[in-house]
């Protein structure tokens, strides 16, 4: 296999281009600069390891050259086809790539998708952010703070919500589109008319230009819709047992996503009444599906208010230099506590210090931190009292030892990690204090809950209340300025579907942040 070999020294017109790119797309000439470091033997041999040598087929691409591609497309925010054409148009492009003056692109617009998919399937998109990782610590360090802190790592975990790319449908049009679509592939299979298809499958309604439009119903009308909702399932469930009947397993090889996603939507979205009639599902089912295209997109929430449909993603920011050090990718209802975690223990480095959201307080990187003799610094839960002028938990006096809390007038009551304390009914109704401590009705005594974390929240809280502290408590910042300029790169949108796809964004993003945060230690320096 042909291995990219760039030169080190530049042309005349390279020295002429690096002039221009001192202040616009300044990681271009350190891309120049320094690809023989970031490329070097090694890491090529690595990129050649995705490969078998069997000697059939075209000789691939130099894969290094390949991975420089991936990496200017994510810093310009290019599209394959786009990524093609500015290997011709952009002398940027061509200095980086060694092809200054080429008339015919260097690679191909299916060679690179395909050694995308590649880097995906052999986790390279790892490999190149840990050379980036390993390429910050080194250039922010001297060589006896590099072997000091070599597998110390003080960092901060942050994460973001990402709009995902598929569509989002309510019940009746996720089975729409995904009768729709494996219509569309049958008649391709087959060479047969949609039309023809729809009939002889009894799906008539997907001769309408929409399902909906097809039902042709008020859908203010309660009964109107429950009808609809029948018939949409009715004839659903003839298409699919028409496919069963007329394809052999090998023609709906094509086939399966769509009726894969026809009976999960089914099952999750859809259940039998009393009677026997279909109706839609009272509440939402757990990990719903809510995408045709995307099946791993889900819903989530930011707050109780906002909700978002697609994933999230986490960020972990090295503290004592530019570096984000790991990344994940979730589903959107998965908890913050998920992520993050798996690439630091990959990574095999010891957090002395972790500083995160309090949403990540339960996660296991957590307790991992703690049971190593590290520190985890975070936002503690506040202690509002339900309704203003009333007392709050932080008036109760808590006694982790003895297991007991006490409220302001002196009654005592046991307790447990993790319970919900109430107080004796009868003494909470002759208190003085009561009107200032609860609005409960006669009869209930006030309630406090006791977290399952509640010495680390004391903890916490201790930190928050001294100024020493809440200066700790802000060099956070730091990772949420990370997510920040990874949001401004990428935007509020995924580029791909699915997670491992969405993951590969994501590190490629943090690869270049983290390239520029060489470029501006050296540019320092």
């Amino acid at each position: 296999m042909q291995r990219w070999s760039p030169p080190v020294d530049l042309s005349a017109q390279e020295k002429m281009l690096m002039k221009r790119l001192t202040r616009v797309r300044a990681l271009f000439g350190f891309l120049r600069q320094h690809r023989h470091e970031l490329f070097d033997d090694a890491f090529q041999e690595q990129l050649e390891g995705m490969y078998r040598m069997t000697g059939a087929g075209e000789e691939p691409h130099p894969p290094a050259l390949l991975r420089m591609v991936v990496l200017l497309q994510g810093y310009v925010g290019a599209s394959d086809a786009e990524a093609v054409e500015l290997s011709l148009v952009d002398l940027r492009w061509q200095m980086v790539l060694d092809c200054l003056g080429a008339s015919t692109p260097p690679f191909s617009q299916g060679g690179l998708l395909a050694f995308r998919e590649r880097m995906i399937a052999h986790d390279m998109d790892r490999v190149l952010l840990d050379r980036t990782v390993a390429m910050v610590r080194s250039g922010a360090m001297t060589e006896g703070e590099g072997r000091s802190l070599s597998k110390a790592l003080r960092a901060a975990i942050d994460s973001r919500p990402l709009a995902g790319a598929g569509r989002v449908e309510d019940t009746i049009n996720l089975l729409g589109h995904a009768a729709r679509s494996i219509v569309q592939l049958v008649s391709k299979l087959m060479q047969r008319d949609p039309e023809e298809i729809c009939r002889k499958a009894g799906i008539p309604l997907l001769l309408a230009p929409s399902l909906k439009s097809g039902l042709d119903i008020d859908w203010s009308d309660p009964k109107q819709k429950a009808m609809a909702v029948q018939v949409v399932e009715r004839q659903v469930s003839s298409l699919q047992r028409w496919v069963d009947r007329h394809l052999d397993e090998v023609v709906c090889e094509p086939l399966r996503p769509y009726i894969d996603a026809l009976v999960q939507v089914r099952a999750q979205d859809l259940e039998v009444d009393e009677d026997g009639t279909t109706r839609i599902r009272q509440g939402v089912a757990p990990d719903r599906r809510i995408s045709v295209h995307d099946r791993e997109m889900r819903h989530g929430r930011k707050s109780r208010s906002k909700r978002f449909d697609g994933y999230k993603e986490h960020i972990a920011r090295d503290l004592d230099s530019p570096a984000i050090v790991a990344c994940a990718v979730t589903p959107a209802n998965r908890p913050e506590e998920l992520g993050a975690a798996d690439d630091i223990k990959r990574q095999r480095l010891r957090l002395v210090e972790l500083y995160i959201d309090r949403a990540y307080v339960n996660s296991p990187v957590v307790d991992d931190v703690f049971a190593s003799g590290g520190t985890v610094l975070a936002k503690p839960w506040g202690q509002r009292a339900h309704r203003p002028g009333l007392f709050t938990k932080g008036d109760f006096k808590i006694d982790l030892r003895t297991k007991t809390i006490t409220c302001p007038n002196g009654q005592v009551e046991p307790f447990e990690p993790g319970d919900t304390v109430e107080f004796d009914p009868e003494a909470c109704g002759a208190c003085p204090l009561r009107s200032k401590c609860t609005l409960a009705a006669s009869g209930n005594g006030r309630t406090v809950s006791i977290s399952a974390d509640e010495s680390r929240q004391r903890k916490f809280r201790n930190l928050q209340q001294t100024g020493p502290g809440r200066a700790l408590l802000r060099q956070r910042t730091a990772v949420e300025h990370s997510l920040a300029h990874i949001a401004a790169r990428k935007g509020y949108r995924a580029r791909y579907v699915g997670v491992r796809r969405n993951l590969f964004d994501l590190r490629r993003s943090a690869a270049i942040q983290n390239l520029e945060g060489i470029h501006r230690l050296a540019s320092a320096a």
